[in-house]
């Protein structure tokens, strides 16, 4: 090497010692929340190094942490081209997907980033937290596992386990997770939320109570804390606390999801105050925001409907080899239609295990639109019914799956997911078997409880607008009737307004059909100790009354278009 070569490889070596003492720099000022100039300094290092890939991926991030999702997403697009194998800025770009509601698209970065690297921690958080988002409990469970591994005293990893345990009915062992964790860190939001959250599912709802209050009083503004609190029928917002978010509100510095929160909160509150003009103003406010994100296509699920009716017109059920063990019981309907109540019912009784809402048919059939409207694979579907090798699998595979949720001493196990409706054609075909239990209620009282009810993420979006929510009604219906059409005394109906008023008799009535002697604790059900996931936490937690019926009355002003449109 002569003097000019060492004298440009030492000119090369001091440049590149530069531009990463300045990379260090912008990435401080960036952690200090000094973004001005941190963005300044990431933009002169791109200047001087235009493939230089955290200068641009962490410009992407600073971009991320500004709301600007579009300039953060073409940041982490330039990484990956710049070096494909970029774990890091793969799992950035599934956090952007995650933002805009792109969850398939997120999971494949996600997925390819952990690909690449395997012990990369907040891609396999992130993962565990999408698994979780998509109602896919395995998966959820195997990735927070395999975190917690890495780093066993991670808060961000031991809060996701948690969630991952709660999702797979292991609440108990989440509880004991949390409430140790908690008293190190009292003031930790996620842990503190997460724990109030268990105890609330396990009708625990004073500790539940404890933790809200005492949270919001540290951290009123935590949108999060703030629902919790006014969901405590007793608890009011302070004029304090309603002078501050509604000058929030009209300065429009909230995401859609935050607004949409916010207004639930105000709804929530003027309605434990009686005030029920205020409150339904905020409600049709909110779902109003809610359903822009993402409109519903009711047409493609018409269609989807239509072609399982085919499918299933006059088609005989397969005389399977009968079940020695376990055999399902199906409680399903509309959301928010006295599912959970039912189930509460049932799962009183000693030979009947209460699972929740299971997802396990969904995602074999290919039909889980559950949580994504997207996820509908017609051809996986059509394949079971027609395939008798196909169709054993499944079934085989259900059976296998449900009996991780049933003691010893049960006879069948509840599967409480409302849309299994959707299947009860196949439901008829695989088990045969099994008990099927339709749940109905008022038409306007159950529109009315989908639609002031928050559901998680983009799952029942068609809830948030009052004439796609009467159509989704009506379609369900008609659904409903070519199958009772079809299999008429196979299918037991509950109806909700007869069991609240005629307890002892319809409880009986359904416990027969499930082919069991009758147990009178089966009246006592709100005794009954186990998790409940859904809306009807409180509901089913007290003995069997009227006040959700006609509860929709006292909005009637605010609920024209839903009326009318049911009564169309």
């Amino acid at each position: 090497m002569n003097r000019h070569e060492r004298r440009k490889q030492k000119k090369l070596i001091t440049d590149v010692n530069a531009v990463q003492n300045e990379l260090l720099k912008a990435i401080q000022l960036h952690t200090q929340k000094d973004l001005n100039n941190a963005e300044i300094l990431y933009k002169n290092i791109i200047l001087k190094d235009p493939k230089n890939y955290e200068a641009i991926r962490h410009l992407g991030i600073l971009r991320q942490d500004l709301g600007d999702y579009e300039g953060a997403y073409e940041n982490y697009l330039k990484c990956i081209n710049i070096r494909p194998d970029g774990y890091e800025a793969l799992n950035n770009l599934g956090a952007v997907h995650i933002r805009n509601k792109n969850y398939q698209l997120a999971l494949k970065c996600f997925k390819r980033a952990f690909e690449i690297k395997e012990n990369y921690v907040p891609t396999i958080n992130n993962l565990a937290s999408l698994y979780h988002k998509l109602n896919r409990p395995k998966e959820a469970l195997e990735m927070s596992s395999k975190a917690l591994q890495i780093q066993p005293n991670n808060l961000i990893t031991l809060n996701q386990h948690s969630k991952a345990l709660i999702l797979n009915n292991s609440i108990r062992e989440a509880i004991e997770l949390l409430e140790k964790y908690h008293k190190t860190f009292p003031d930790h939001e996620d842990l503190a939320l997460n724990l109030s959250t268990a105890y609330k599912e396990m009708g625990e709802f004073e500790k539940s109570n404890q933790i809200i209050n005492k949270q919001f009083k540290l951290n009123y503004k935590n949108l999060q804390y703030l629902l919790g609190y006014v969901h405590i029928k007793e608890n009011k917002m302070s004029k304090e606390h309603l002078d501050y978010f509604e000058d929030q509100l009209k300065k429009d510095i909230y995401m859609e999801d935050d607004k949409v929160l916010l207004c639930h909160a105000f709804f929530r509150n003027f309605a434990n105050q009686k005030e029920f003009d205020k409150a339904g103003k905020y409600l049709v406010r909110g779902n109003d925001i809610q359903y822009n994100i993402k409109p519903f296509d009711l047409k493609k699920e018409s269609e989807v409907y239509e072609k399982i009716k085919k499918l299933f017109l006059n088609k005989e059920t397969i005389k399977w080899k009968k079940s020695k063990n376990l055999k399902p019981i199906f409680v399903c309907g509309m959301p928010r239609s006295g599912t959970t109540l039912c189930e509460q019912i049932l799962s009183s009784h000693s030979k009947i295990e209460g699972a929740g809402e299971l997802t396990y048919l969904a995602e074999m059939s290919g039909i889980n639109q559950i949580i994504n409207p997207d996820d509908i694979h017609l051809e996986k579907f059509e394949n079971i019914v027609s395939n008798k090798n196909a169709s054993q699998k499944v079934r085989s595979d259900y059976l296998e799956a449900i009996k991780s949720h049933a003691e010893k001493s049960s006879e069948y196990v509840c599967d409480k997911m409302p849309h299994n409706y959707v299947l009860i054609g196949l439901i008829k075909y695989l088990f045969p078997e099994g008990k099927i239990i339709y749940c109905k209620r008022d038409p306007i009282d159950n529109c009315f409880s989908l639609y002031s009810h928050k559901f998680t993420e983009l799952s029942h979006q068609y809830s948030y607008n009052q004439n796609m929510l009467a159509k989704y009604y009506k379609l369900h219906v008609e659904l409903m009737n070519f199958w009772i059409d079809q299999y008429k005394e196979d299918i037991f109906i509950l109806d909700n307004e007869e069991l609240v008023n005629n307890q002892e008799s319809v409880s009986r009535k359904l416990i027969d059909f499930c082919e069991l002697e009758w147990e009178s604790k089966c009246l006592e059900f709100y005794k009954t100790k186990r998790q409940v996931r859904t809306a009807s936490i409180e509901q089913v937690r007290q003995p069997m009354n009227k006040k959700s019926i006609g509860a929709w009355k006292r909005y009637e002003n605010h609920l024209q278009e839903l009326v009318s449109s049911l009564n169309e």
